[in-house]
């Protein structure tokens, strides 16, 4: 699964139109603090886990208030908060089904640079962090059977039904994007 999505352009592009809709919707609202016009102050970023013919680096939409000039970051599918590495990778490779061995984080460092002390951290953070986020258990209540707390986030991955497995992630990333807001976008 991890090898048809990671450097899947078509599926990169895919995210990056969900990106532009979340962003226009935020951009239509206006500023959250004075209700003034927003306005483009995208900024670049270059995520770990893209493929090699992305474009890094990858614009983050943003947007600058005119009046007030606060900052307004649009909630993202590619980036999820302040991770480095792309969401697809985040959740793929914390979803792995059969562990981590030693030859897999060797293949996860050369293809993605993902070191050990990573992966430890980000299953931790899926088992312990994730499911103490209060929003949370509002959207767990949304899928039916709930995910296994223990096996997040691969019981997370198997409520989304789709053609196939770049769409099952797309749509697990998309349910995603509200829980990475205060509360939710805690480091791991």
């Amino acid at each position: 699964m991890i090898s048809e999505i990671i450097g899947n352009d078509r599926f990169e592009v895919f995210l990056k139109s969900i990106d532009n809709d979340l962003a226009a919707r935020a951009k239509s609202k206006g500023c959250a603090h004075c209700n003034g016009t927003l306005h483009s102050a995208t900024y670049p970023r270059k995520p770990r886990g893209l493929s090699d013919s992305a474009d890094p680096p990858s614009r983050r939409h943003s947007f600058c208030c005119e009046t007030c000039r606060r900052r307004t970051t649009p909630a993202s599918v590619r980036f999820l908060g302040r991770r480095v590495y792309t969401g697809a990778v985040v959740v793929l490779v914390s979803a792995m089904g059969e562990g981590v061995t030693n030859r897999r984080i060797e293949e996860l460092r050369a293809v993605l640079g993902v070191h050990r002390r990573t992966l430890q951290r980000w299953r931790n953070w899926w088992r312990t962090v994730f499911p103490a986020i209060p929003s949370w258990s509002v959207a767990r209540a949304n899928l039916m059977p709930p995910p296994d707390t223990a096996a997040l986030p691969a019981s997370l991955l198997e409520r989304f039904a789709g053609p196939d497995s770049s769409m099952r992630l797309a749509q697990c990333l998309r349910f995603l994007v509200p829980l990475f807001g205060p509360y939710g976008d805690r480091a791991c």
